[in-house]
C-alpha cells in the first residue's frame, strides 16, 4: 500500500494471524492458556458450558441448523470442554429477536450481535446492566486479542469506546485486502474492441462511456443502484475530493453537498445522464435488475461488489466465453487524486461483536475462550477448518481441499467454508487472507488491484455518539438524507435545474446540517483520544 493509505481517520497488518505472527503472542504463559483452551477460572472451577445468541451465518444456513453442527465449535468442544447451548434468531430477525431478549431479560452468557449499530451505542447497554465492561479481563484473559490490538492502532481505536473501554470482542479485517471488496469495474471485452485502456480521469470515463454508448446506442453504459452507497452512481463525485455525505477534510468533519464543488459534481452527472450514457431507471434499481442489465448486455460500467459473480454467470456457465468485467481505477479528477468513498476500506473492526452479559457468571474464563479465536491455533481453526481435512500446506500457504472446492454434497466453496469454519459467518476472530484469497481469485483480487491505490482520508470513522447526541442526529439525518438523497435525483436527471443549487443548500442548513455537523466533529474529536 501506499503511504497514504495509513488510515488516519478510519473507525464496520499482517497477514491476518498467521504462524509467524502469533508467535510472540504464546510465547508467555497467559497466551499460552489461552491458545490451548484453558478456561480455569481464578476459583478453580472450570467452565464447562456457555449459552451463545448468535445469528446463523447465510452460508451456512444451506447445510447446518446451528453452529454445534459445524466443524470449528465440534473441535473447540473437544478442545476446551465448553459445550455451547446455541440461540440462533430465525433468518431476517436478528434485531427483533435481540431487542425481545433484552426486554425480558432473558440473557445468554454470550451476545455475538452488531453492537455498533446497536440503538442508544453499546455503552447504553453497560450502563444498564445488560452487558460487562470487558476491559478488566482483556490484559490477562485475552493476551491473543490484545497483541492484535497493540500491533493495529487503529483496529485498538476501533474497538473502543470514547473512554478507551473495551464492551465487546469483535471482528477484525487488519489487511487491506480483507477490506477492499468493492470499487468501479467496467466491461474490459467491450474496451479492448474499442481499443480503450481502462479510464483512470473523469474525463476518460466520459470518454469511455461516449464510445460504449455509440457502439450500443440503445444501451446505457453506466447502471447503479440509487445515488448513495456502494452501488450508487454519486461514488463518482469522489474525483473532486468531496462526499455525498459526511466526510473528513483534514480534522474536519464536513458536509459534501454544501461545498461549491458538489455543484461541480452534479454538472457533470446530470450531464452524463441528459446524454443518455447513465441507466435512467437507477434509482429504481436493486440488485437483481442492476445485475440484469450487466448480463444482459445493455450496460457495462458500475460501482459494485468484486466481479466474481458476472464472471461465473457469463464465462464460468459458458453463456459468453469473451466476457470479462474487471476492476478500474477510482477515477480523478479536479481533486487532483483519485479518492474512495467506501467506508469498508478503512474498517479494520467490523461486526459481529461478542459482548458477555452481566448474569453470565464466568465472565474472565468466557474472554479467554473467546480469545482462543485470535491466537495461532485458533486462526487456522475458525478460518481454514483442519488441517489435512478442509486445506493442506503447501509452501507455506494454505490450499483448501476438495471438501471446499469439489465438495461431495453440491455444496459451493462458500457454502462449504460456511459448514466447516467461520470466516464467513461471522464471529469473533481475525479474517485471514489465507482463506479469503482462495474465495476471490480469480475475478476478485485482480480487481481489488485497481481500487486498492485510492486515497481514503475523505471516510470519517465509525463515530460513537452520547445518547443526547443519538437522538439529535437521528432526527436530523434522517429528515436531511430523505431530503439530499430526493435532490440528488432531480438534479441528476434534470427534473430540478441546477441554477436552484443555492435554494437547495439554504434549505440543508435550515434543516439544520451546520448542527448536526457540529456532533460528528465533537465525536470525531473523542474518536482521536481514544488510547490516550
Amino acid at each position: 500500500m501506499k503511504k497514504r493509505f495509513h488510515y488516519r481517520f478510519t473507525a464496520r497488518a499482517l497477514s491476518v494471524l498467521t504462524v509467524l505472527s502469533l508467535t510472540a503472542a504464546c510465547s508467555s504463559p497467559a497466551a499460552e492458556n489461552s491458545a490451548n483452551g484453558n478456561t480455569q477460572g481464578e476459583a478453580g472451577q472450570k467452565l464447562t458450558s456457555i449459552k451463545v445468541f448468535s445469528e446463523l451465518g447465510s452460508w451456512a444456513s444451506q447445510s447446518i441448523k446451528n453452529y454445534g453442527e459445524n466443524l470449528v465449535f465440534q473441535e473447540m468442544e473437544k478442545k476446551t470442554g465448553v459445550k455451547v447451548n446455541w440461540v440462533h434468531p430465525p433468518a431476517g430477525q436478528s434485531k427483533e429477536q435481540f431487542n425481545l431478549m433484552i426486554a425480558s431479560n432473558d440473557l445468554p452468557d454470550v451476545i455475538m450481535y452488531d453492537w455498533f449499530s446497536a440503538p442508544g451505542g453499546i455503552k447504553k447497554y453497560v450502563d444498564d446492566g445488560v452487558i460487562r465492561d470487558l476491559t478488566p479481563y482483556m490484559n490477562e484473559k485475552a493476551p491473543n486479542f490484545m497483541k492484535l490490538m497493540n500491533e493495529n492502532p487503529e483496529a485498538k481505536k476501533q474497538s473502543m469506546d470514547d473512554s478507551s473501554k473495551f464492551y465487546c470482542m469483535p471482528m477484525l479485517r487488519l489487511t487491506d485486502s480483507l477490506r477492499v471488496t468493492d470499487g468501479p469495474q467496467a466491461r474490459m471485452d467491450w474496451l479492448d474492441k474499442l481499443n480503450l485502456k481502462k479510464p483512470t480521469t473523469i474525463d476518460d470515463w466520459y470518454n469511455v462511456l461516449k464510445a460504449l454508448k455509440a457502439q450500443n446506442p440503445s444501451g446505457w453504459p453506466m447502471t447503479g443502484q440509487k445515488f448513495v452507497g456502494t452501488n450508487g452512481i454519486g461514488n463518482l463525485v469522489g474525483a473532486w475530493g468531496i462526499s455525498y455525505d459526511f466526510y473528513m477534510d483534514g480534522n474536519t468533519v464536513k458536509y459534501g453537498p454544501t461545498n461549491p464543488k458538489f455543484k461541480e459534481a452534479l454538472t457533470f452527472i446530470n450531464k452524463l445522464f441528459s446524454e443518455g450514457l447513465i441507466d435512467p431507471d437507477y434509482m429504481l434499481n436493486n440488485r437483481e435488475k442492476q445485475d440484469a442489465k450487466v448480463t444482459g448486455g445493455s450496460s457495462g460500467v458500475l460501482f459494485g461488489v468484486q466481479p466474481s459473480n458476472f464472471m461465473r454467470t457469463m464465462v464460468e456457465s459458458g453463456r459468453d466465453p469473451n466476457f470479462r468485467m474487471e476492476g478500474i481505477p477510482w477515477p480523478t479528477g479536479s481533486a487532483g487524486k483519485a479518492y474512495s468513498l467506501s467506508s469498508s476500506y478503512t474498517y479494520e473492526v467490523t461486526a459481529p461483536c461478542a459482548a458477555i452479559s452481566k448474569t453470565a457468571k464466568n465472565p474472565e474464563q468466557i474472554v479467554a475462550w473467546l480469545d482462543y479465536a485470535y491466537g495461532q491455533e485458533g486462526n487456522l481453526l475458525f478460518n481454514l477448518g483442519l488441517e489435512n481435512m478442509t486445506y493442506v500446506m503447501k509452501d507455506g500457504k494454505a490450499e483448501n481441499t476438495d471438501l471446499i472446492n469439489k465438495n461431495k454434497d453440491g455444496l459451493s466453496s462458500s457454502a462449504a467454508l460456511g459448514k466447516y469454519t467461520m470466516g464467513l459467518n461471522g464471529w469473533a476472530m481475525a479474517q485471514d487472507v489465507q482463506y479469503h484469497r482462495q474465495l476471490m481469485m480469480p475475478y476478485g483480487y485482480p480487481a481489488a488491484d485497481n481500487w486498492r491505490t485510492a486515497d481514503v482520508s475523505l471516510i470519517v470513522p465509525r463515530l460513537t455518539l452520547t445518547a443526547e447526541e443519538a437522538q439529535q442526529a437521528s432526527r436530523l439525518k434522517t429528515d436531511i438524507d430523505t431530503y439530499a438523497h430526493e435532490m440528488f435525483d432531480k438534479f441528476t436527471s434534470g427534473k430540478e435545474p441546477l441554477a436552484n443549487y443555492d435554494k437547495f443548500t439554504q434549505r440543508l442548513k435550515d434543516m439544520g446540517i451546520e448542527q448536526l455537523t457540529k456532533i460528528y466533529q465533537d465525536a470525531f474529536e473523542r474518536y482521536q483520544m481514544r488510547g490516550k
